[in-house]
């Protein structure tokens, strides 16, 4: 599986105010860690273009929680190959990916930190996507500093320089109460020139229909915005919902992670579900238009009874099923 080929990208110029974002609302209300432990209906399922929906299998690794609920394919092409993902959050600490997989390009637009200050969040959204897509290259923008504060203006510079480095995939897990205008446009220019974003629905236990928090709450057509679910398929994790806004869900809760620093082994919110969607992006991506992906993405949604009314695809993202295996 491979990128798509799209002319050359100009950097965006980004203006935007200095708001200082919370640390709750930048984490996307990720849960703090613990101590490890064991609408409408969809259109019909089609296949991905150029994949043979056949006997796919599953993944070997994938037998546990979370990455079982995604039902990855056993297809050498499903591997996120010749895919960037850019993850814009809080750094990349050494150790957690392979120097093989992280884009040359990574580093930090944050003042006075490097790129491995992290506190965790951001090594964590990486390691999980790297988890899906093993093949990917992933692209670390740190815009937030290590306790997860920063400004939008900065996290419009990193879209924009996901953007100038042709990111197939953009991850946000982040969010915060109000829109900004730069950070909207600089969004829209991504996606116009090819990228998938990929952004946590946050965690506040809100309807983003009737509370809409941003960057979930812009109208960006390739855009997959993604909640929290448990082992059971219920939103979980404290995950904001909605049945408009909101594209599918994806496992949230207790989601295994390598330790950093004093931090433990499992995570949960709508964070770590949208670095798992982002990972399923990445392995389905063959040549469509950010809007097509998530159109299929959500019509091969694997349904479940308690999210009708809190998604808009009513159901859990499905490898297998995007690619079309049977």
């Amino acid at each position: 599986m491979t990128g798509r080929t799209r002319p050359p990208r100009t950097r965006a110029a980004i203006g935007g105010g200095a708001v200082m974002l919370s640390v709750s609302l930048l984490f996307a209300g990720c849960a703090a860690p613990t101590a490890p432990t064991a609408a409408t209906a969809p259109a019909a399922p089609t296949a991905s273009p150029g994949v043979v929906p056949a006997g796919c299998g599953s993944r070997t690794d994938t037998a546990a929680w979370p990455l079982a609920a995604l039902d990855l394919p056993a297809l050498d092409r499903a591997a996120g190959a010749g895919v960037t993902v850019a993850v814009i959050d809080s750094g990349l600490v050494p150790g957690i990916l392979p120097e093989s997989v992280i884009a040359s390009g990574s580093r930090s637009l944050v003042d006075g930190e490097p790129l491995d200050a992290d506190g965790g969040h951001g090594s964590h959204m990486a390691e999980l996507v790297h988890e899906v897509a093993p093949e990917a290259s992933i692209l670390v923008l740190k815009a937030l500093d290590r306790s997860g504060h920063g400004t939008e203006a900065t996290i419009a510079e990193a879209v924009a320089g996901a953007a100038a480095s042709s990111a197939d995939v953009i991850l946000l897990s982040l969010e915060s109460g109000g829109g900004d205008a730069a950070l909207e446009a600089a969004l829209s220019t991504a996606v116009d020139s090819g990228a998938v974003l990929v952004i946590a629905a946050g965690n506040q236990q809100l309807d983003l229909d009737r509370f809409p928090r941003y960057p979930a709450g812009y109208d960006l057509p390739g855009a997959l915005v993604v909640a929290a679910v448990d082992d059971d398929g219920s939103i979980g994790g404290s995950s904001n919902w909605g049945a408009s806004t909101v594209a599918v869900a994806a496992p949230g809760v207790d989601v295994p992670v390598t330790a950093v620093g004093a931090g433990s082994g499992t995570i949960s919110g709508s964070s770590p579900a949208a670095a798992l969607a982002a990972g399923v992006v990445a392995l389905t991506l063959d040549g469509e238009s950010p809007r097509a992906v998530v159109d299929r993405l959500s019509a091969t949604a694997r349904q479940h009874s308690g999210l009708t009314d809190r998604v808009r695809s009513g159901g859990i993202i499905d490898a297998s099923a995007a690619l079309g295996c049977g």
